[in-house]
């Protein structure tokens, strides 16, 4: 919905072993890996930012953090005079403190306040979306 809304340009956040489609096994796992601060290889990154000001950083909310991938894709550039629109969806703890770990994370950039949809609540978020937007 917001690359429709924005003429955005998609970027999948994958890590190159990805967690269980099993959900209660995929929640496992995306815990161990917070409690490590593991930062998983990504089965692809871009080459670069420097054509982008603007990014929209989508991502689940697993344990009131970001899945540890996206560390790994937030640590790998440089995010100067970058803005960074975030959202997330999440069972129950909303954004958490995901904003400002995403300041710590991306020094320099505008990090924006956040959007928080309830998983099970994403396809009739269409007008929240757009007023968030």
């Amino acid at each position: 919905m917001i690359a429709a809304a924005t003429g955005a340009r998609l970027f999948k956040i994958d890590q190159e072993i990805p967690y269980a489609a099993d959900y209660d096994t995929c929640i496992a796992q995306t815990k161990k890996d917070l409690q490590a601060k593991a930062r998983p290889k990504l089965a692809s990154m871009p080459e670069g930012l420097k054509e982008y000001d603007e990014f929209y950083l989508g991502f689940p909310n697993y344990w009131e953090d970001m899945p540890m991938a996206v560390y790994t894709f937030l640590e790998n550039f440089h995010w100067n005079g970058k803005v960074i629109h975030p959202f997330c969806t999440h069972e129950g703890s909303g954004l958490s403190g995901t904003v400002q770990k995403i300041e710590k994370a991306c020094k320099r950039a505008s990090v924006t306040k956040g959007l928080a949809i309830q998983g099970g609540s994403v396809d009739s978020a269409k007008a929240e979306i757009e007023k968030w937007l």
